[in-house]
């Protein structure tokens, strides 16, 4: 065994000679107890938090790969949807429509309405 020295509060001398007395066992051997679980338990929670960082990252790094997959996917929808938007807004003012973007928002406000509904299998 190495030796330390620590210098205590009164206020925690007196529950460390206090707990001896109750315990009949000596401060020195109380202290050490006391001290070495509380570094087991300072230890074990680095080595939690050293798993939850390594799992963290290596969840970064494995969805990552899906994440940009998705949001290329969703680019790709946005300019499709916008270009069939646009062909039919054309359309109805090729087949001689005048009002042919008050047709498209009266549309668009139909199709928002569509997807806020519930649907029954959610």
């Amino acid at each position: 065994m190495k030796k330390v020295t620590v210098y205590l509060s009164e206020d925690t001398y007196e529950v460390l000679n206090n707990l001896s007395s109750r315990r009949k066992e000596s401060m020195s051997l109380i202290a050490r107890k006391i001290l070495e679980k509380g570094l087991k338990e300072e230890s074990a929670q680095d080595g939690i938090d050293a798993v939850t960082e390594a799992v963290r990252k290596a969840m970064r790094d494995v969805l990552r790969p899906t994440e940009d997959r998705l949001a290329k996917l969703m680019a790709k929808a946005a300019v499709a949807a916008a270009t069939a938007m646009y062909m039919n807004v054309q359309t109805i003012a090729d087949l001689g429509k005048h009002n042919a973007v008050e047709i498209y928002n009266e549309a668009r406000v139909k199709a928002v309405a569509y997807l806020k509904e519930r649907d029954d299998n959610e």
